[in-house]
């Protein structure tokens, strides 16, 4: 599909059909999500996957019991990850650049990822998974299923479900995804590409 067409016909899916995604689709979806940009390339970000009714139920209760979280086929719970200062410097080898590039990007970024704090450092990982999580969306569309990005949860709660050590991860993000159960067709309401468009000289 032309990208340009899939973002003019996307759109939030809240109701799907009792049918189960296959291994093919959603492994399709997280590649997608995978192999996101990132700042300084760090991915600082994770996926979990799940599929069975009692997690969806359970996960749908701590967002604020939205029905379409239970009754979707997956959920992605997207985390953030504030570890990256851990690995930056390994991931950073892993890119063959020349020795004079490595200890530029090491001098001039170190410092900078350095000195964050721990919740400075999970908003910055935070927006990364933003990223990744549109690839996500996309990519479902572009499968003829239907997404929802869910920011509406109780971060605690979910933190503690998932038994998470919040020092190095948190969730960002919930993700339904499923084959929509009615035609999700319906006029969008965005801003007029000139009021959200200015080309400067």
């Amino acid at each position: 599909m032309d990208y340009l067409q899939l973002m003019q016909n996307r759109l939030s899916v809240r109701s799907y059909l009792d049918k189960e995604i296959s291994k093919q689709d959603l492994t399709y979806i997280l590649e997608c999500a995978r192999l996101s940009p990132s700042s300084l390339g760090l991915e600082p970000w994770k996926f979990l996957i799940f599929q069975n009714k009692k997690h969806k139920k359970e996960i749908s209760q701590i967002a604020n019991n939205q029905a379409h979280v239970q009754n979707c086929a997956a959920i992605i719970v997207v985390l953030a990850r504030a570890d990256f200062k851990d690995y930056f410097e390994t991931k950073l080898k892993k890119r063959n650049l020349s020795q004079e590039e490595f200890q530029k990007r090491i001098n001039t970024y170190k410092p900078f990822i350095g000195g964050m704090d721990l919740e400075q450092s999970f908003a910055y990982a935070k927006e990364q998974s933003y990223i990744a999580s549109t690839n996500i969306i996309n990519a479902a569309f572009n499968l003829n299923l239907g997404a929802c990005i869910i920011g509406g949860f109780n971060q605690d709660k979910i933190n503690q479900y998932l038994k998470l050590d919040t020092n190095k991860q948190r969730v960002s993000l919930i993700i339904t995804l499923g084959y929509p159960s009615t035609d999700t067709k319906t006029n969008k309401a965005r801003f007029d590409f000139n009021e959200v468009v200015e080309f400067k000289d």
